[in-house]
C-alpha cells in the first residue's frame, strides 16, 4: 500500500514486503489507532524501514486505500511508508493489542526470531527499548543498528 494513492493497485502495493524470514520491522496498527498518531508512526517507520501491518481491511479497500494515501501524504510526500494487511503476521508474532513493534532477526515465530513491545511510543523508542531489553542478542544489534542509521542524527 506504500504506493496506493500513484497508480498501483492495492495488490501490487502490499505484494513486495520483503521475503519471509527478512529480518526487518513492523508496526502493527488498526482501525482504532487515530490518523493524529498513525501519521507520525508512519513517517518514522519509513525512516527505519519498518512496514505497518494491519489485520483487514479499514471498512472496505477504497476506505483503507484513501486512508492510507492520506496518511502517506502527510507524513512522507512522494516516499510512503509501507503497509500491508497480514492477518498472518498478527497471530504469527502473537498481537493482540496495538500499536506493537515487532522487530525480527529468524525465519520464524520462535523465541530467538523475534522481539516485541507494545504500547504507545515511537518507533524511535521502540528500538531503543528493543537495544537495551531484548533477551536475543541478535535483535538487540539490529534494533541498534537501525537506531543509528534512522535517528541517531535527529
Amino acid at each position: 500500500m506504500a504506493g496506493a494513492g500513484r497508480g498501483q493497485s492495492l495488490f501490487e502495493s502490499m505484494r513486495d514486503s520483503g521475503p519471509a524470514g527478512q529480518a526487518g520491522g513492523y508496526v502493527f496498527v488498526s482501525e482504532q489507532v487515530s490518523d493524529t498518531a498513525l501519521i507520525p508512526l508512519a513517517r518514522e517507520a519509513q525512516r527505519a524501514g519498518f512496514t505497518l501491518v494491519v489485520n483487514g481491511f479499514w471498512g472496505d479497500v477504497n476506505a483503507t486505500r484513501q486512508r492510507v494515501a492520506r496518511i502517506n501524504e502527510a507524513c512522507c510526500a512522494q516516499s510512503g511508508a509501507r503497509w500491508q494487511i497480514n492477518p498472518m503476521l498478527f497471530q504469527r508474532y502473537r498481537v493482540t493489542a496495538v500499536p506493537s513493534f515487532v522487530l525480527t532477526v529468524g525465519p520464524g515465530d520462535a523465541p530467538g526470531d523475534f522481539s516485541k513491545v507494545t504500547g504507545e511510543m515511537s518507533v524511535a523508542n521502540a528500538l531503543k527499548f528493543f537495544a537495551q531489553q531484548s533477551k536475543v542478542p541478535a535483535v538487540r544489534r539490529l534494533a541498534s543498528t537501525t537506531y543509528t542509521r534512522a535517528f541517531a542524527t535527529q
